[in-house]
């Protein structure tokens, strides 16, 4: 039984090695070192009598028996999780999902779908929630390491993964409480300017929308959390364009707020999800309930 897990782990990693190029980046997305992937592989080599790995490639990468192999592993590892992920009895629905997100997108209302998902379905589990970047969570979601998605529109194509619109978020100008201008240019021309995330598809919309105004704000200083912008605007060293959260950071920082853009700049918010999914009756009331959480939110 022993050399069957271990088998299974080594099939794990080998698909990690196939999705993620190489023995290190599938050890960082497994959270191992990079001799323990190793020797994982290295031991299902020996069992099998065959190599797995062309190790004269650098990084090593998978050879043919190896894509092969890896290939009837994720059919296993597909049905070891449906094996777990049955069955409805009635009307009701039962399963287990991994969901991820956005940090920046409704941090207030994915908690109060998830409270209300368990009220309508207790037999339907999210076990596990991965926030991050959203290039970086569409590629697990495609590689069915994660069952659904809820990001922004994104900006560019997402092959055939499906996206669903279900709400809209306001973007804002935030400076401090003291702050004179009455009017997102004039706000951006008083302070020096802290840019939100560079690398997030709502920073490229922001930096998009300020390019077509020919607005150029003094920018001194770029900053991934909207929470650690929000203390800096509130200490006065800047103002910044944000996407508002819930509750606005706005109204927890006794910060003025200003809409960007006339009309005011929008970012559609969707639920992304992969064709083919066994768990699509789970992934469908979770939608439902992110719709049903953001119906008192403008939608138009």
């Amino acid at each position: 039984m022993a050399g069957r897990e271990h088998a299974a782990v080594a099939d794990i990693e080998q698909s990690a090695v196939a999705d993620r190029g190489s023995i290190t980046a599938a050890a960082e997305r497994l959270f191992l070192s990079v001799p323990a992937v190793s020797a994982h592989i290295a031991s299902l080599e020996a069992a099998l009598g065959t190599p797995l790995l062309d190790r004269r490639r650098k990084p090593a990468q998978l050879n043919s028996a190896g894509a092969a192999l890896c290939e009837r592993a994720r059919g296993v590892l597909g049905a070891y999780r449906q094996f777990y992920e049955t069955v409805p009895d009635g009307a009701d629905l039962a399963g287990i999902l991994t969901v991820g997100a956005s940090p920046t997108v409704l941090t207030n209302v994915i908690p109060k779908t998830l409270v209300a998902l368990r009220a309508a379905h207790p037999r339907i589990q999210v076990r596990r929630m991965r926030y991050g970047r959203a290039w970086s969570l569409l590629k697990e979601l495609q590689h069915g390491e994660i069952d659904a998605l809820i990001i922004s529109e994104p900006q560019g194509a997402i092959g055939d993964t499906k996206w669903t619109f279900f709400a809209r978020e306001p973007v804002m100008v935030i400076a401090p409480p003291g702050a004179k201008g009455r009017s997102d240019e004039a706000l951006l021309a008083e302070y020096p300017y802290i840019r939100f995330g560079k690398d997030s598809w709502v920073g490229d919309t922001i930096a998009a929308h300020l390019a077509a105004r020919g607005i150029v704000p003094n920018q001194i200083m770029e900053v991934d959390s909207r929470e650690a912008i929000a203390l800096m605007v509130r200490c006065g060293l800047g103002v910044s364009i944000v996407p508002e959260s819930d509750p606005p950071l706005s109204k927890l920082h006794g910060l003025r707020k200003v809409p960007l853009g006339k009309p005011p700049l929008r970012r559609n918010i969707g639920l992304a999800e992969s064709p083919g999914n066994p768990k699509q009756p789970l992934i469908d009331a979770l939608l439902r309930g992110l719709k049903e959480a953001t119906s008192g939110r403008r939608r138009d």
